[in-house]
């Protein structure tokens, strides 16, 4: 066999390895994302977790993984707890959620798991930001809406203690 053709053919040979290797990552990544579901299910979320990371690498394609990396690190966040490394889970969560929301914008599931987040950790200001995203994607959303009436009511309040507003007539 002369150069050229022994250069072409070792060219297709090692492209043919390239896209094999690729699916190879891709059947392993989804391996990895079905191991992370059993151990959350179990609740073993920081073996999820461990799995959900691995999936993302082999895979960043795959968004699945990383929703599901996302909710196991929110899994770990307790409520009320605001330890640097609470606040460091919290804050790894909610960047995966918005890269997956970067995706796709219109992920009911991703907004309310931020609102969610933020108002585990007391951030309130950007959990009511998050409850009307989510209201804006899903008008009828009990819990968005829930929250944003009792935002109302509690104003409604505020106001009628001052003395001002509707309240002020029947003092």
């Amino acid at each position: 066999m002369n150069g050229p053709a022994r250069l072409r053919r070792s060219r297709l040979l090692l492209a043919g390895m390239v896209l094999s290797m690729s699916g190879c990552d891709k059947l392993a990544a989804r391996d990895q994302l079905n191991k992370g579901v059993d151990s959350y299910k179990s609740a073993r979320y920081e073996e999820a977790i461990g799995h959900f990371q691995k999936a993302t690498q082999l895979d960043p394609s795959l968004p699945m993984a990383k929703t599901y990396l996302a909710t196991a690190l929110a899994q770990n966040v307790v409520p009320g707890l605001d330890t640097p490394e609470n606040l460091q889970t919290a804050q790894q969560a909610i960047n995966i959620f918005q890269e997956v929301l970067a995706q796709n914008p219109s992920d009911v599931n991703s907004l309310k798991q931020v609102a969610g987040i933020y108002f585990s950790i007391k951030k309130l200001d950007d959990a009511k930001v998050w409850q009307k995203k989510v209201l804006a994607q899903d008008p009828k959303d009990p819990e968005a809406a829930y929250y944003r009436r009792r935002d109302r009511l509690d104003a409604g309040a505020l106001k009628c203690a001052s003395g001002t507003g509707a309240g002020r007539r029947y003092r």
